[in-house]
């Protein structure tokens, strides 16, 4: 007996791991396994779901669970039952299993993106292809984090010949150099990868960040990317060559080498949250103790026994707390403005054993733990950002739905810190959830606030001395070691000199208010596309690999556009530009972002305007992105 991959399978260690999954999810892998839809007739009746679960788990009884894991058994472990198989992108009959292993109907729109979310299919060409692309159709990638990683294979799989200029020593990103105590991802593993290089490994729900970084770098040796990749390299400047419809890329090594380097096409993959910023309090550098920054954190620092202060209260300052709490002698948390902290909902974040062997083992597992994993994060969480007015204008919160996790987290602050108290009071936020970015406990966050030797103080420092930080009231707090947990400057791409048509600086078209339209695209500047484009952030849910997938699609829509056309270059139009982000702030408009302005958040500018979230449901986003407009693009 074997699976589909040749593996040699025990038809008793099968039936055991079968028996403890969800019977919705192999309800559904039967189905696409057999070809037999009769079975979800058969069984399908007798499965309900969980509401509250996490992963909305289907349930049913034991005699219906074990017909189900019978069927499969023969289905998984019978020569050629798979090889026949009913093609698993088939829109039919995915859209009757949707329902079954979500316990919930979701509108036939989300069909065709959940279906690729899923990984059961690759993004579908909408382009024609008629013609090829051409060899001088070259590509440079900034970045070797997940970004770069995805634009890489797409370059690959389309034939473009392709480098990736990395400034650090090897691929990874963010995950590569973010090494603070208790640096993990807050979006579900099982969801937060790309849909054609699932996991089956996770050892979490929500894994530390070297066990991400570990899978970022199984992706990119799979793909052979690091033979495309200048390590150490640091791009500074991006030049538009009107003459070759080419960008001269100028580059630094890490020796401090310069040199130019040429593409037709440039794709940043960097993220705009990178240079590490500090507030600006007096005596900063007068501390005689050790001063860190979460985003440069030093690996041999011990903070055993140590007096401890964490500037900060946002998801980084959590998970640092969490981690640290056991091992200071005291510690203080500096909190200017708290954040709403949604509760852990399982008691242990560790991925079960069955279901990583399962994910192993049984076709299409994995697939369909992502698409619900996607779905619970996705736009099903959308109403919570979108505002009622007749709601808000009589509660914090700003819909019935947004009032719910409100709710959530109020019963979480009273249950940790009772009701009423001080410390309850000085962790409850002013305005309704997701004004700012929330943040999901980690499992010892909120708990850790409440110990003898942790005090939190709802204030910035005033001022720094040798011996430690002293508050507005004047209360000197000795610390051996602060701990700057004040988050980044957001760089959209600022910190690089990019010059477009007739020698535009970006910097210059944006002035303080970055804007793009579809693919991260800017008139003026031809042949770019920004992965990390202003106003592309998912931000009621999902995450930013959502974003990364949709956008490499566009580029591969938009490179096939210039072939079939035999131009050279392509930039939106000034008219489509101003319209698309017109569009933008209108909706925007509606959203929590620009209802609460009294939440500190990073994702408006100075002038107010939001600038990192998007307005638009997942769904409208993908869309958007099926194919470029042609009347949209000016090309030559």
């Amino acid at each position: 007996m074997a699976d589909a991959g040749g593996r040699a399978l025990d038809p008793d260690t099968l039936r055991a791991h079968l028996h403890r999954a969800d019977p919705a999810v192999l309800l559904v892998v039967l189905a696409q396994l057999t070809g037999d839809v009769g079975v979800l007739d058969r069984y399908g009746a007798a499965i309900s779901h969980v509401p509250d679960a996490p992963e909305m788990a289907g349930v049913t009884d034991p005699a219906t669970a074990t017909a189900i894991v019978d069927d499969l058994i023969v289905a998984v472990t019978s020569d050629g039952i798979v090889d026949g198989a009913v093609a698993p992108d088939d829109p039919a009959l995915f859209a009757r299993l949707v329902p079954l292993a979500l316990g919930v109907t979701p509108g036939d729109e989300f069909l065709p993106m959940l279906l690729e979310q899923g990984g059961f299919r690759r993004p579908q060409p909408v382009v024609p292809r008629t013609t090829p692309l051409p060899d001088t159709l070259d590509l440079a990638i900034v970045g070797g984090g997940l970004a770069g990683i995805a634009a890489a294979i797409a370059a690959a799989r389309e034939g473009i010949a392709y480098q990736v200029l990395e400034r650090n020593e090897d691929v990874g990103g963010t995950w590569l150099i973010q090494n603070y105590p208790g640096v993990g991802v807050d979006t579900p593993s099982s969801y937060y990868s790309l849909s054609s290089e699932l996991n089956p490994e996770w050892t979490s729900y929500y894994p530390k960040g070297g066990e991400y970084r570990d899978y970022l770098r199984a992706v990119a040796d799979r793909h052979g990317i690091r033979d495309h990749t200048r390590f150490g390299t640091e791009v500074e400047a991006l030049v538009w060559d009107e003459v070759l419809h080419r960008w001269d890329i100028h580059v630094r090594a890490s020796d401090g080498t310069p040199s130019v380097t040429h593409a037709a096409v440039v794709v940043t993959a960097l993220g705009y949250l990178n240079r590490p910023k500090f507030p600006g309090v007096e005596g900063r550098e007068s501390f005689a103790g050790i001063s860190v920054h979460s985003g440069e954190w030093d690996p041999t620092l011990d903070l055993t026994g140590k007096r401890v202060a964490v500037i900060g209260a946002g998801c980084t300052a959590a998970q640092i707390v969490d981690s640290i709490v056991d091992d200071v002698a005291h510690l203080t948390l500096f909190q200017r403005q708290p954040h709403w902290v949604a509760p852990r909902k399982r008691d242990s974040d560790d991925v079960p054993a069955h279901h990583r062997w399962l994910n192993r083992h049984v076709p299409f597992y994995a697939n369909w733990l992502r698409v619900k994993a996607f779905w619970g994060s996705a736009d099903s969480a959308y109403p919570v950002v979108i505002v009622d007015p007749e709601w808000a204008s009589t509660h914090l919160s700003i819909s019935r739905a947004n009032d719910m996790l409100l709710q959530d987290c109020l019963a979480y602050i009273d249950r940790t810190f009772g009701a009423g108290s001080d410390l309850a009071a000085k962790v409850t936020p002013d305005f309704a959830p997701f004004g700012k970015r929330i943040i999901r406990d980690p499992g010892g966050y909120y708990p850790a606030l409440t110990l003898d030797h942790v005090d939190v103080l709802v204030t910035e420092p005033a001022r720094i001395v040798p011996e430690g930080i002293v508050t507005p009231d004047g209360d000197l707090v000795e610390v051996d070691v602060i701990v700057y947990a004040t988050g980044f400057h957001l760089d959209f791409l600022s910190t690089m000199d990019i010059r477009g048509r007739d020698g535009r600086a970006l910097v210059d078209e944006w002035s303080g208010n970055p804007r793009a339209y579809r693919g991260g695209t800017v008139p003026g500047f031809p042949n770019l596309f920004v992965t990390s484009a202003p106003n592309t952030n998912p931000s009621h849910g999902a995450g930013n690999n959502f974003g990364i997938e949709v956008a490499v699609h566009y580029i591969v829509e938009c490179l096939h556009l210039l072939a079939e056309r035999g131009a050279r270059s392509l930039e939106p139009t000034r008219e489509a530009y101003d319209a698309y982000v017109a569009e933008i702030d209108h909706a925007m408009e509606n959203t929590v972002w620009r209802h609460t302005p009294s939440a500190h958040t990073y994702y408006r500018n100075d002038s107010g305007r939001v600038i990192v979230a998007s307005p638009w449901r997942l769904v409208d986003v993908w869309n958007q992105h099926r194919t470029p407009i042609e009347e949209h693009f000016v090309l030559r």
